[in-house]
């Protein structure tokens, strides 16, 4: 497993999908909501929101939650 280091800057916002073992531990109506890619945005204190969270998701994800962070292309 390759290490990736985050290097992305406050309100930077990634694609990426959740690690199966954080989704695992979500209810099961989140989980179902937050499966597959989304786009996240790193917060000032590094950890990581789901962009427009309209349900007031309350849990912040740690980088090493996505699996495989990548910048949102612009366009």
């Amino acid at each position: 497993m390759q290490y990736v280091q985050d290097s992305f800057d406050a309100g930077t916002v990634v694609a990426a999908c959740l690690s199966p073992g954080i989704l695992g531990q979500l209810e099961p109506v989140l989980r179902r909501l937050l499966a597959g890619q989304q786009l996240f945005v790193k917060q000032l204190d590094g950890t990581y929101k789901p962009k427009g969270c309209a349900l007031g998701l309350a849990r912040s994800f740690e980088f090493s939650d996505l699996h495989a962070p990548a910048p949102r292309s612009q366009g």
